[in-house]
């Protein structure tokens, strides 16, 4: 048994105490990051618009599907061949 053992484990046991006591009484009041939660508000404080709205009316339009069907089949057949490949 090393000597004073005891003696280091107080020392190392206080200053863990100390170290967390200071740890909690220095810590920030308000901690997290502040994103703004409207619209307006983002706006002023980016000064200008969105960077990232980059939709297009393109992007919108519904479409139509084609060989909806043939589609459909196509991709039971493929979790079929899974199924029994695996």
């Amino acid at each position: 048994m090393p000597r004073f053992q005891f003696e280091i484990a107080i020392v190392l046991a206080v200053s863990i105490a100390c170290s967390l006591a200071v740890f909690y009484l220095t810590r920030p009041e308000e901690g997290k990051i502040q994103l703004p939660t409207h619209v307006e508000s983002s706006e002023e404080a980016y000064h200008g618009p969105d960077p990232f709205d980059v939709t297009k009316p393109e992007d919108i339009i519904d479409g139509y599907p084609i060989g909806a069907d043939a589609f459909w089949a196509r991709v039971r057949w493929s979790e079929l061949l899974e199924v029994l490949y695996v």
